[in-house]
């Protein structure tokens, strides 16, 4: 089972340079250029207030009064594409995007802000391998601005994220913030690749320190979804909450071992073993007493079948409620991208009660042979 993609719903950093604008004539008409440089203004805080069909109704007012083919047109026109992508309306900013791409002469970061552009539209659409290849081209352009190389390499990331390629992802992220250190966005994006590679305290650092960085919406929204799945309340060793994500999954860890490092898994109600990869063996294997015993397959949500080797796990602990010795599958092969699951027969000793309207999970050591697993509306 893999986790869902990441939507780029934020305003990629394009080159809308107010500076460009306010310097630039029409054909010497001081109050022409001042006129466009005005609307552009207004359209942009329509686009930063989320109000994206006024701001693509501004644009479209301020591309009538700019001369065909010229730096400006392909800088409003860009920034009218984002406003069309803000709405939902893909065509539109498609068109946009294209006119303004197949120009002759656009300049390096022109061609590196289109490119961005049309590497999130291939990402919300979908297209992950044409989203990689236009974000590699972006941070390839001749340019000297930092934040839209940072940003470059930012969504370069979460494309690695979305394919599963986790230390890509990193390594990306880690560019973008050495260019830009107060990229909140990146911390963000990174925190969450952390996250999805089992380094716990790695992912909360970075999701606090997004949170802390007067962050825009999309950097609180990627945050937030790191913090929110370590947000966990205890009563101590037999009763813990945990947030249910967005997606209705329920994201808990767990431990090998009384001082075993904690573990990112999903609890798969549909499963009846807890499935892990090759790496995560080797570490419990340091973190308690394990013993082999036997093989078989596994097939997972997916419809995939794998060979795995079954394993007894003598001490784990889902936070600090105890489990006692588990059975653990073992990926035979290596798997990209895949979330350790806890199955049922994990639980054997803890019931599970989910809050559907509040959005949260209590687990608690069981008292009696009641139901182990109970929704609630």
């Amino acid at each position: 089972m893999h986790e869902s993609h990441i939507g780029l719903r934020r305003a990629v950093i394009l080159k809308l340079c107010c500076a460009m604008l306010v310097y630039w004539t029409c054909c010497g008409n001081l109050q022409a250029a001042t006129e466009i440089t005005m609307l552009f203004e207004t359209g942009k805080r329509h686009f930063q207030a989320g109000e994206y069909h006024r701001a693509a109704e501004v644009f479209s007012r301020a591309l009538q009064r700019i001369e065909p083919d010229t730096p400006k047109l392909h800088l409003v026109k860009l920034a009218r594409a984002q406003a069309y992508y803000g709405t939902g309306d893909y065509k539109r900013a498609w068109g946009d995007l294209n006119a303004v791409l197949q120009s002759s002469g656009i300049d390096g970061e022109t061609m590196a802000s289109g490119l961005l552009l049309r590497g999130t539209l291939n990402l919300s659409q979908g297209r992950d391998k044409k989203a990689f290849e236009d974000f590699t081209a972006a941070i390839n352009s001749s340019h000297e601005n930092t934040s839209l190389r940072a940003l470059s390499f930012t969504n370069r990331g979460i494309a690695f994220i979305n394919r599963g390629h986790l230390e890509r992802a990193v390594g990306d992220l880690n560019q973008a913030i050495s260019i830009d250190p107060k990229s909140g966005f990146a911390l963000a994006a990174r925190g969450l690749a952390h996250l999805r590679g089992d380094k716990i305290e790695l992912a909360r650092r970075d999701g606090e320190k997004a949170m802390a960085m007067n962050p825009d919406p999309s950097t609180v929204r990627i945050a937030q979804q790191v913090l929110n799945e370590l947000s966990v309340s205890s009563s101590g060793p037999s009763m813990v909450t945990v947030p249910l994500n967005e997606n209705g999954q329920i994201f808990v860890q767990v431990r090998f071992g009384k001082k075993g490092a904690p573990h990112r898994f999903l609890v798969d109600t549909g499963a009846t073993h807890t499935v892990v990869d090759r790496r995560l063996l080797g570490e419990i294997v340091r973190e308690t007493q394990v013993r082999e015993i036997g093989k078989t397959r596994v097939v997972l949500a997916d419809g995939s079948t794998h060979p795995v080797t079954r394993y007894k796990v003598t001490s784990a602990y889902l936070f600090d409620v105890p489990l006692g010795e588990i059975e653990v599958h073992a990926f035979d092969r290596k798997t990209k991208g895949m979330l350790n699951l806890l199955g049922t027969k994990s639980l054997s000793k803890v019931a599970v009660s989910i809050d559907n309207a509040g959005r949260k999970v209590d687990i608690s050591r069981r008292a009696s042979q009641g139901n182990l697993i109970d929704t609630l509306e």
